[in-house]
């Protein structure tokens, strides 16, 4: 399921939430339950915070990446 909020930190760019209206847009047409609501933005906050970090230790961005990683390589 893709809730459009896609959290992204470009190379040498501060982390930040993209589709944050087309969410807002889909939440009201396709009738999303606020519980999901509350979950999806609760969990971007998780991982801004968590990219934010710069790749301290917390997964998934210390190791568990490298697995997908590898299979595109």
């Amino acid at each position: 399921m893709d809730l459009d909020l896609d959290v992204v930190r470009p190379i040498g760019g501060e982390v930040r939430i993209e589709d944050e209206d087309e969410f807002a847009e889909h939440s009201v047409l396709y009738g999303y339950p606020e519980s999901v609501v509350r979950t999806a933005r609760q969990t971007c906050e998780w991982l801004m915070d968590a990219g934010r970090r710069d790749g301290d230790g917390t997964e998934p961005f210390a190791s568990a990446y490298r697995y997908w990683l590898a299979r595109i390589g």
